[in-house]
């Protein structure tokens, strides 16, 4: 039996038959379906011929999905990525160079003067000036 708030009493009252339930009394089975198929849009995609299937040591590589090399290094950039690579127990962020280090060294100056301006800016607050 399903209940429904009166509109004059506001209590709980018997609902009417002519009020359809918000849910069904007999479960009803589902159906099964096919799941879709998967459809993979390969217009955009280029073909690999066998010559290209693999290449021989030492050949440039191919941008992914195409046949196309990539476009050599320069060869300051080729050094910069060694340099950068190299093991020598020297932090990523200090291996530029002495420029690095006065980089590195100014930002941790800011952020001490900036812990100490919050310090001074939170003892200012606390301790109330005398007057």
């Amino acid at each position: 039996m399903y209940h429904q708030l009166s509109r004059v009493t506001g209590r709980l009252v018997a609902a009417t038959h002519l009020q359809s339930p918000l849910f069904p009394v007999a479960p009803i089975a589902l159906q099964r379906v096919e799941a879709p198929q998967i459809q993979y849009n390969t217009a955009h995609l280029s073909t690999v011929t066998e010559s290209s299937a693999c290449p021989a040591p030492g050949s440039q590589k191919l941008i992914p999905g195409t046949n196309i090399p990539y476009a050599p290094l320069p060869e300051q950039l080729r050094k910069k990525q060694e340099l950068f690579q190299k093991e020598n127990d020297i932090p990523v962020f200090l291996k530029g160079g002495p420029f690095d280090a006065v980089l590195y060294r100014f930002t941790m100056a800011l952020c001490i003067l900036g812990l100490a301006g919050i310090a001074h800016t939170i003892y200012g607050h606390a301790v109330p000036k005398k007057n």
